[in-house]
């Protein structure tokens, strides 16, 4: 079974924001982005969760992180994403594939990184 974590990216403050559950006196459990309740901020904040996978040097793969792999013996990047109940790698042109067949290198993420994502 895969661990549930999230990452937050703040789009007004252009970065990422620590991020922790809470369980109010009910028990209820709500999120905590930066000390605000996520709630609040829907519009400003976007969730990433994580892939439950790591990359090459032991990183955790989050959707929206960009990350390098061989195809064809050929190198190529991707964003990571989440579609029809799995993590994928869309390249250009290519059928989506689930990301877990790939061995990859995270070398940025679509928000600090989009020019990783821009055809040459």
């Amino acid at each position: 079974m895969r661990e549930i974590k999230f990452r937050a990216w703040h789009k007004n403050r252009k970065t990422f924001l620590d991020f922790y559950w809470a369980v109010d006196k009910l028990g209820r459990t709500f999120s905590i982005l930066d000390k605000y309740v996520y709630d609040e901020f829907t519009d400003e904040i976007e969730l990433m969760q994580y892939t439950g996978l790591k990359d090459v040097h032991g990183i955790e793969i989050y959707e929206g992180d960009v990350v390098e792999f061989e195809v064809s013996l050929t190198r190529t990047k991707a964003e990571v994403k989440y579609s029809r109940n799995q993590f994928i790698v869309s390249m250009n042109s290519v059928m989506p594939r689930s990301l877990d067949l790939y061995l990859v290198k995270i070398i940025g993420n679509r928000f600090e990184n989009p020019e990783l994502l821009e055809v040459n």
